[in-house]
């Protein structure tokens, strides 16, 4: 009789636990999140826009909610670029750490500043605005091939 409780309260034990592990819920790992690169090469002496636009794809819906996304970069900095319609073309350097709640964010690079790394990330993580919790995060991986030329392998 003792031994058919205890496998009882294993049994029990077993499903709580796979009930448990099959809940859904948010990681900060979680796929939802993604950077889009607009170009995918790009040095700062043969290019036409001020840097690479990166893009915050973001499966949930930021409006109306205290999140805000979070820009680190190991290299380079951030740049935004007003529009001709709002800021005349006007570019704003933001620098390597920036929290913003816009989507769209440029990288470059000082032309004067030697990056000696290959290859460098940018993360982005998405947090609550009270308590600075991450939500989501990814990174995207920019390498150097030669000199101030940059490549983000398309992941298609």
């Amino acid at each position: 009789m003792k031994s058919r409780n205890v496998l009882k309260a294993a049994l029990t034990i077993l499903a709580l636990l796979a009930m448990i592990l099959s809940l859904p819920g948010c990681s900060a790992d979680d796929s939802s999140l993604t950077i889009k690169p607009e170009l995918f090469e790009y040095s700062p002496y043969m290019s036409t826009t001020p840097g690479i636009p990166l893009v915050a794809v973001f499966t949930r819906e930021l409006k109306n909610k205290n999140y805000v996304y979070h820009w680190i970069a190991e290299e380079g900095a951030f740049l935004k670029w007003h529009g001709s319609a709002s800021g005349m073309g006007r570019i704003e350097v933001l620098g390597r750490d920036v929290m913003t709640n816009e989507h769209k964010i440029y990288w470059t690079v000082d032309p004067d500043h030697e990056i000696k790394a290959e290859s460098f990330e940018v993360h982005l993580t998405v947090e609550e605005l009270d308590t600075g919790k991450v939500m989501f995060e990814t990174s995207l991986e920019i390498e150097q091939r030669d000199p101030l030329y940059f490549v983000i392998e398309n992941g298609d």
